[in-house]
């Protein structure tokens, strides 16, 4: 799944949702700008910080007890006419995700599938990886909100060089601080056993930590801002690549309140498996 119809997916997801009664359906549309800094031990990156820009979104329905949710991001970094991932790091990453599940209370539990892209071989021609997996949250007091996701994510950028073939989990918690400011924080990590560039016993990893806050500009749009670094780790060659990054946006809310949003399809996985060529 390419970058141009990843999108067009996510849009018809959301017109769709956007489209039902808006007592049934919640959900946001967001997009905004960001500037990533990248480091590599393995290649030296020319021109960073770059400049990028992000699309995403979210819609979710309850059935009684059980919530359907589906959601998307997109990301696109300008490379600067460079057209060379070993000295920029990757430049597409996406997530397009379904989620299911039942609420017991103060607790949700349920499972996810989503598919993804990140840069394999070739940057200019992002490919396609899927991810499936399980999720739970569970309101502590009020509205300070914890939750986790683990799964497994599939993304070969070349058979038998570039592969990432493992484990995927995101941890957080999301809070009110004011009427109209909230936080979240999150930590990412995952882990490819193998081939993650050549194979052999040729592991690679990924740890990533997100701070997220929105404030309310009144009950329909929110303006976002989040900071996210990862670090990811070639095992076998001790090479590391790191992204560091600052998101600002604007987001825009429909139908009912109390949409879950810390539950969206983790797209740090595939962040991740665009460095596997780079650090080859």
């Amino acid at each position: 799944m390419n970058t141009p119809l990843l999108v067009a997916s996510l849009a018809a997801g959301l017109a769709v949702a956007t489209s039902a009664p808006a007592q049934t359906w919640s959900g946001s549309v967001e997009g905004g700008l960001y500037a990533t800094d990248r480091t590599s031990t393995d290649t030296d990156i020319e021109g960073s910080p770059f400049a990028g820009a992000y699309i995403g979104g979210m819609a979710e329905n309850h059935f009684g007890a059980y919530r359907f949710s589906i959601d998307g991001r997109v990301e696109y970094m300008s490379d600067q006419g460079k057209d060379d991932p070993y000295v920029t790091g990757p430049v597409h990453s996406g997530v397009l995700g379904l989620h299911f599940g039942r609420e017991f209370g103060a607790s949700y539990v349920g499972a996810y599938v989503a598919t993804g892209i990140f840069d394999g071989y070739n940057s200019n021609s992002p490919m396609s990886g899927s991810m499936y997996g399980l999720e739970a949250s569970h309101t502590i007091t009020g509205d300070v909100n914890v939750f986790g996701q683990a799964g497994y994510m599939r993304a070969i950028g070349d058979a038998n060089d570039n592969e990432y073939k493992g484990f995927v989990a995101r941890l957080g918690m999301s809070a009110p601080l004011t009427d109209r400011l909230n936080a979240m924080v999150s930590l990412d990590g995952g882990r490819s056993d193998d081939c993650f560039v050549d194979c052999g016993n040729q592991p690679g990893r990924y740890i990533g930590l997100t701070i997220e806050a929105d404030y309310a500009l009144n009950d329909k749009y929110a303006v976002v801002g989040s900071i996210s670094h990862m670090s990811v780790y070639d095992e076998d060659d001790d090479d590391t690549g790191t992204d560091t990054s600052l998101f600002l946006g604007v987001r825009m809310n429909f139908g009912a309140t109390g949409s879950s949003k810390a539950l969206t399809t983790p797209i740090s996985g595939f962040r991740a498996a665009g460095w596997m060529e780079p650090l080859d």
